[in-house]
């Protein structure tokens, strides 16, 4: 990444950050206004790709990080702080689907960091949508847990039970067997280096 990129990725990392301050003076002002987890979100999911970065010693792409951080915001601030999940049809299945595609360059670059480039296609495609999966599975725990500590209705389970959990899980899913699919043919490592 040149300075230009790196400047734009600190910007929107910040900005991230102003849009939780916002919402968070937003949920003190107003009783009614309960997005605590969005709030959450907002602040610790912008620094995502760098811990990646440290931890498997990797680099991630400008694009691929753009790409993350539109996901993040119209997931976070559209759809948690600004109630899109409860007012746009289908929204909460799109962000899902897209989290297993995005999710999977986690396991992908996992693959990387352990260093496993003569695994069999299969093994990778497993290993890349067990990952997905965990990933999903660890976002309904923390909307689970944003509903019974936070007093918040992210899993809406008074409308619609545990539909929308297992909903959620299916979308991340097959979300995540595109993005295996994706990132398990032999051209998408140098579609990456071109960055």
């Amino acid at each position: 990444m040149n300075k230009v990129e790196r400047a734009i990725i600190y910007a929107i990392r910040a900005c991230f950050i102003i849009l939780a301050a916002l919402f968070l003076i937003r949920i003190i002002v107003d009783p009614n206004y309960n997005k605590w987890g969005g709030v959450i979100a907002g602040v610790g999911l912008p620094f995502l790709p760098p811990i990646i970065e440290k931890v498997y010693k990797s680099h991630i792409s400008f694009r691929i990080q753009l790409i993350y951080y539109i996901f993040l915001f119209v997931a976070l601030d559209l759809g948690i702080c600004m109630d899109w999940y409860k007012t746009a049809p289908y929204f909460d299945k799109i962000i899902h689907f897209g989290s297993g595609i995005l999710s999977a360059l986690v396991g992908y670059y996992g693959l990387e960091y352990f260093k496993v480039h003569k695994a069999p296609r299969g093994f990778k495609f497993l290993f890349i949508i067990s990952v997905c999966m965990l990933v999903a599975v660890g976002w309904e725990c923390f909307e689970f847990c944003c509903d019974k500590f936070l007093g918040q209705s992210m899993q809406q389970l008074v409308s619609v039970g545990v539909d929308d959990t297992m909903f959620d899980l299916i979308a991340a899913f097959v979300g995540s067997l595109i993005g295996a699919a994706l990132m398990t043919t032999p051209g998408f490592a140098k579609m990456l280096e071109k960055d």
